[in-house]
């Protein structure tokens, strides 16, 4: 016995869109990479030109370094050179891998190479400057990549951040340098927990568009398919009624003799015949539409003469199905109409289905057209 063939299974349209998304947007975080690291640099070159010609001692005040320390070439290699020269080559490095790395491999990339570039910077001043601040970034950018990602992220940035401390501490013991070090640690929970929030805010809003989307998808598989056959509905037809020019023929079929099928042998081969019907269209690769009971529309690109003996064709193969399967002989007459620009489907199913009346009138298991 002809079954239909089960659908393959597919990934969902909201994964894919969600995996999509999120690739585009580590590609962007490259670039936004790219404009920090030069934002960086042009930073630390401005400070050094203040330092150096400023008529103040800035350099006692702001960046707790020794008074009256004049920059000079060690400053530059220590705070501009090397920083920068080091971020740039582990830039480089986690963009190659990036290219060719698996997704999982690619958030990783994305959060590493934040956290570095955090850790180069920082480490390189003295004092507890603006830079440090870097290490609430990554944590920022991870949460769209995932719970685990901006968790793991988050562990990495408290443990670099409290390293640092301490080497700020070893460096300059001081009251002061513990206070700012409680509130630089503060300051990076404050923000962890306020972008979880909002991460689990868009979550759920993400949740409840998943929801509606399968529900969506859902009614309309009932309402555009027809349950028993595996073909479209009558809906799914009229749908496709403002883009009916885009078809050349339309052929109107209907079972012969199908009450005699179902009186006969039973209701459930009556409906086996149906899916037999729809299974040998699609099969031939014919889109097949229940418009009532045993009545069937085709919608097809073929223009009506190679339409009608693709239809001879496939009444053919179906007659030979049903002999072979349900030992029975079971065909079909249909009416091929072709589609002009000024005509409408309405239109068109009722002169396909009067020529189908001819057909049948004429003697049946005939294709005919006007």
């Amino acid at each position: 016995m002809r079954t239909k063939k089960e659908p393959q299974e597919q990934l969902s349209a909201s994964s894919v869109i969600i995996t999509n998304n999120i690739t585009s947007y580590m590609d962007k975080i490259w670039k936004g990479l790219l404009i920090s690291l030069f934002y960086v640099l042009f930073t630390e070159v401005l400070l050094f030109f203040l330092i150096k010609f400023s008529r103040f001692d800035i350099s006692k005040d702001f960046f707790f370094l020794p008074g009256r320390w004049a920059p000079d070439f060690n400053y530059i290699l220590r705070n501009i050179i090397l920083p920068n020269a080091l971020s740039w080559f582990f830039y480089v490095v986690f963009k190659l891998i990036y290219k060719k790395a698996s997704f999982e491999v690619k958030k990783v990339c994305v959060c590493i190479i934040y956290l570095i570039c955090a850790t180069i910077y920082s480490f390189s001043h003295w004092g507890f400057n603006y830079l440090s601040i870097f290490y609430c970034i990554p944590v920022i950018l991870s949460c769209p990549l995932g719970k685990n990602s901006h968790i793991s992220v988050f562990i990495a940035s408290i443990i670099l951040q409290i390293i640092y401390c301490i080497f700020q501490y070893l460096l300059i013991p001081s009251l002061f340098n513990i206070l700012i070090a409680a509130l630089s640690l503060a300051f990076l929970i404050a923000v962890y927990l306020i972008t979880i929030f909002i991460y689990k805010t868009l979550m759920t809003a993400l949740s409840d568009v998943k929801a509606y989307e399968k529900l969506n998808t859902d009614l309309k598989l009932r309402l555009y398919h027809d349950n028993l056959t595996g073909s479209y509905s009558k809906s799914a037809l009229m749908n496709e009624s403002n883009s009916i020019t885009s078809y050349a023929s339309v052929g109107f079929i209907d079972l012969d003799n199908f009450k005699e099928i179902n009186d006969t042998y039973g209701h459930d081969i009556g409906d086996e015949i149906l899916k037999t019907l729809v299974y040998t269209f699609q099969s031939h690769g014919e889109p097949v539409f229940r418009y009532g009971g045993d009545e069937f529309i085709i919608l097809s690109h073929l223009f009506r003469n190679d339409f009608m003996e693709k239809l001879k064709k496939i009444k053919s193969e179906f007659i030979s199905s049903c002999e072979k399967d349900y030992h029975l002989t079971a065909t079909f007459s249909a009416g091929v109409v072709e589609i002009k620009s000024n005509t409408d489907l309405k239109q068109l199913l009722k002169d396909s289905d009067r020529v189908m009346y001819n057909a049948k009138h004429s003697g049946k298991n005939k294709v005919a057209t006007e």
